[in-house]
């Protein structure tokens, strides 16, 4: 059984911009791996990026957030 050493009981949120490069899909991939292995929560960066008003406030309420850049 595996144990997460490194996981926080802290609220992380997590983005990945896919962007249009061909490294985009790494971020992506990265987000999901970090969010399967419990260092937080991968979250809709167009929602922010958009103004909608339930993800803005999400994103106003998080105690921590990590963007990971694939443009």
């Amino acid at each position: 059984m595996t144990e997460n050493c490194c996981a926080s009981e802290e609220n992380i949120m997590i983005l990945a911009c896919s962007g249009g490069s061909n490294v985009g899909q790494l971020s992506n991939q990265a987000a999901i791996e970090l969010t399967r292995e419990g260092f937080g929560k991968m979250f809709c960066l167009a929602g922010i990026g958009g103004k909608l008003g339930g993800f803005v406030q999400s994103a106003k309420d998080v105690e921590n957030m990590v963007a990971i850049d694939g443009c």
